[in-house]
């Protein structure tokens, strides 16, 4: 959708730059605590896996990923046992998901899934699942993330491993994530708050926070801005208590969502820039470069574009730096965006292609979609009819296939426009 601002077209923003703000800060509140979620025998074991393993833990909290990765694998050549391999795999799986590697990230639970079978260990194998549904949920497959989430709940509920709670809440969350993706919010809502009970019942404050945030995700999408405030203060508040500084950060993004939708962009500005600052206090290269995208997509809303333009050059230099192409998929995606609004047409259309090829790269059907739909709009600003409904069509094949109802609005309405202008001559 397009409208007139200032006596330039825009782009329509609800889904082009709200909607990145929404994912960035939810990529943040749901994996940053993920990643070292299963470790079953990892901390009893030997000194030549427990050495290597602890190194990756500490490179991890540093956001160090190759260093990670590289003493992870260590540790993963020098285990032995069934169930030390599949922690060490979902590990590498879940910093490969992280860095939208889908592809590699998939290798790696497919192998924690063939071993953790091998030796019958359930609780490798639900984490396993776990692993593969957000993969799933990464690429926009749907369908197939909802199976592998509905699978590990059976499993979960046979009760035969420790910790069997945790696993549960973990798939029950994502089914909302799946569920809201779907636009199916109430089924969404349900499932994020069956696994905030069992999260409060069992006293898991970190997942009771991230179930939290999720609550108010969908809440905001509903239009109950109020309950979405209400929600991630309540999750912020806990984060706080427990010293989760990754949490209290991706929290205020948070805020600062409810508050750009409110239109409150001072004040969003200052949720995100207080966010910033302890991203940066805490050596959080991820959630500075997510900060400084959003900070960017405000100012693009103030009209500020060479600051817009300077905030998201330097998330997508981060993003490059740590080796996180979805995050450079997305900085590009918006780059593109205030190029539109400085009336840079071929720049702009350079910098969605680039996107488009990162997502197209790492197999991510969601991002690949959305650039298309992006590329299309600009084609059209440049009055090119046909080659912007080539893209549109090819981006709503795309959503009807993932199954994403406001996506398939949006470049619904959007090739109704082109059509119209086409019919004018």
């Amino acid at each position: 959708m397009i409208h007139r601002k200032g006596g330039k077209y825009k782009l329509e923003k609800q889904h082009l730059e709200i909607a990145e703000i929404k994912e960035d800060i939810h990529d943040i509140n749901t994996k940053v605590s993920k990643i070292i979620e299963y470790q079953d025998g990892l901390l009893q074991a030997e000194k030549q896996v427990k050495d290597p393993y602890q190194a990756g833990e500490e490179a991890l909290a540093e956001w160090k990923l190759d260093s990670a990765i590289n003493h992870f694998r260590m540790a993963l050549d020098q285990a032995t046992e069934p169930t030390q391999r599949s922690a060490l795999l979902i590990i590498l799986g879940n910093i490969e998901d992280d860095r939208g590697n889908y592809d590699h990230a998939r290798g790696h639970y497919r192998e924690a899934l063939l071993i953790a079978d091998e030796a019958g260990d359930n609780a490798g194998r639900c984490w396993a699942l776990n692993g593969l549904g957000l993969v799933d949920i990464g690429k926009g497959r749907l369908e197939e993330a909802e199976k592998y989430h509905r699978e590990g709940i059976e499993i979960a509920k046979r009760r035969e491993f420790d910790k069997v709670d945790e696993a549960l809440s973990a798939h029950l969350g994502n089914i909302g994530l799946v569920l809201r993706e779907k636009g199916d919010l109430n089924e969404a809502l349900q499932n994020h708050e069956e696994a905030l009970k069992i999260d409060q019942e069992i006293g898991n404050s970190l997942g009771e926070a991230n179930q939290l945030g999720n609550i108010g995700s969908v809440l905001m999408l509903k239009g109950d801005l109020d309950g979405a405030l209400q929600s991630f203060q309540d999750s912020l508040g806990i984060y706080r208590r427990i010293g989760n500084l990754h949490g209290e950060a991706s929290n205020l993004g948070n805020i600062g969502l409810v508050l750009v939708l409110n239109g409150d962009l001072d004040g969003a500005l200052q949720s995100f820039e207080e966010a910033l600052k302890i991203d940066r206090r805490i050596d959080n290269p991820l959630g500075e470069a997510n900060d400084l995208g959003n900070i960017g997509l405000v100012l693009m809303d103030k009209d500020d574009l060479n600051e817009a333009l300077k905030n998201h050059e330097e998330a997508l230099k981060i993003h490059s730096r740590i080796g996180n192409p979805l995050g450079e998929a997305g900085q590009l995606g918006n780059i593109g965006l205030v190029l539109i609004d400085k009336g840079d047409l071929d720049g702009a259309l350079g910098s969605h292609k680039k996107a488009l090829k990162i997502h197209r790269r790492i197999s991510n059907s969601l991002g690949e979609a959305n650039q298309l739909g992006n590329i299309g709009s600009v084609l059209m600003l440049k009055d090119d009819l046909d080659g912007a409904l080539k893209n549109m069509e090819q981006a709503l094949a795309i959503f009807r296939k993932l199954g994403t109802p406001r996506e398939i609005g949006i470049v619904e309405r959007n090739i109704k426009i082109v059509n119209e202008k086409m019919s004018k001559g």
